[in-house]
């Protein structure tokens, strides 16, 4: 099975045995998830004419030989073709792809090409620096020895580059397979472009937390890149926490942007960007679930139903007064276990004041309390005892270990 750096430039003759030109370019058309054959050759004339040969017309396709069936002149040849198509050598080969097993981008090197039931097709990507050393004419040589070729499965490669615009997007249901932290990874690893793209190409809940997770210097340049109208739609799915930390990078103007396409959340979120980022009320979020004391356990449990997409993590419902005062709180275990005609304030676990937390309370003593209490979630309360946000574990976790 030849790769495709020992194929091109390769003379190609026809039944005759005349050379008729030179190997340019392989064109393939795109489909997910399976081994593409070969469609056609792009084979440069003598004159410098380039020509596009069916596959179906060659014999013999190998490193040392590139015949066709018949004599050139009685061969269909074809003008550029109308459907969709990728030329490997000129899409493909040094471009940027997602591996989508390793969670990885990688650059391609050389491609193996190969018989797959009776069709001869794309198999594997080589991104080894042996790959790169065999396009160099190296692969005998001494250099090349402690070097080992492990290829990808082009079944699991996801195109970036090309003029094809559908390749990214075809790739969206398998990329979205992909824990958001993984494909935060891969945007990371992308130029600016590329990760702009893949943001792109997942629907908006989808990319509001791959973005979170990505590093807060490069989110800044990704929603200016993505523009207002895509980034607006993204950012709106965000956790209050995650936005208004990205929104405090921006500038006034660009923040002011941003704030206005989130609705009714934007006054709350610019008092939430106000505390300092080293305190509870810099971490709290106020992605919670809040009920009335006089709801149902059934009320509450069909509150969650209508909420729950857009909070990340429900451990804790809050119950709280008409008037904002905290009264409690509720675990989801517990809730799942009562009689669904009870009534939640009655359920309600009371909070001692000294076990919330207020908005200015430094990182040390919300990481003593949560510590001391074994809370995931902690509640921050002002003088009034009024509810205001929740500070969660992993915000936590994730100012201890930024780089994680």
């Amino acid at each position: 099975m030849p790769y495709i750096s020992e194929l091109l430039n390769n003379k190609i003759t026809d039944s005759s045995d005349v050379q008729v030109g030179k190997l340019e370019d392989i064109l393939i058309q795109p489909k997910e998830g399976v081994f593409e054959p070969l469609e056609f050759l792009v084979i440069k004339l003598k004159g410098g004419e380039r020509k596009f040969v069916p596959y179906e017309f060659v014999e013999n396709f190998s490193s040392s030989q590139i015949s066709l069936k018949n004599l050139f002149g009685k061969i269909a040849l074809s003008e550029l073709p109308q459907e969709q198509f990728v030329a490997l050598k000129k899409e493909v080969l040094d471009k940027q792809i997602v591996d989508v097993a390793g969670t990885r981008v990688v650059r391609v090197n050389d491609l193996r090409i190969g018989n797959f039931e009776n069709k001869m097709c794309v198999l594997g990507i080589d991104a080894s620096f042996k790959g790169l050393l065999r396009r160099l004419g190296l692969a005998s040589s001494f250099l090349a020895k402690p070097f080992e070729v492990k290829l990808i499965d082009w079944r699991q490669a996801k195109l970036l580059e090309g003029s094809a615009e559908l390749k990214l997007d075809t790739a969206a249901e398998t990329l979205s397979r992909l824990h958001p932290a993984d494909l935060a990874n891969l945007v990371e690893d992308l130029d600016i472009k590329h990760g702009s793209r893949l943001l792109a190409s997942l629907d908006s809940a989808e990319a509001a937390k791959v973005l979170e997770e990505v590093n807060p210097k490069l989110q800044t340049i990704l929603v200016k890149y993505l523009g207002p109208d895509r980034a607006g739609k993204i950012l709106n799915q965000m956790s209050s926490d995650e936005l208004v930390d990205l929104v405090k990078t921006l500038s006034e103007p660009e923040a002011r942007a941003i704030l206005a396409k989130t609705g009714a959340r934007g006054q709350a979120l610019e008092k939430l960007a106000d505390y300092p980022d080293n305190t509870a009320g810099g971490l709290m979020t106020l992605d919670f679930v809040n009920v009335r004391p006089d709801w149902t356990v059934q009320q509450t449990i069909d509150e969650i139903q209508k909420v729950s997409d857009k909070i990340r993590s429900i451990v804790h419902i809050y119950v709280s007064e008409e008037n904002g005062k905290f009264r409690g709180a509720v675990s989801m275990r517990r809730l799942l276990l009562a009689d669904k005609s009870g009534l939640i304030g009655k359920m309600a676990k009371d909070f001692p004041v000294h076990s919330t937390l207020r908005p200015h309370d430094k990182i040390p003593r919300v990481i003593k309390l949560m510590t001391k209490y074994n809370l995931y979630t902690a509640a921050v309360i002002d003088k009034e005892k009024k509810l205001l946000g929740v500070v969660t574990i992993d915000d936590v976790m994730r100012l201890l270990a930024p780089s994680a």
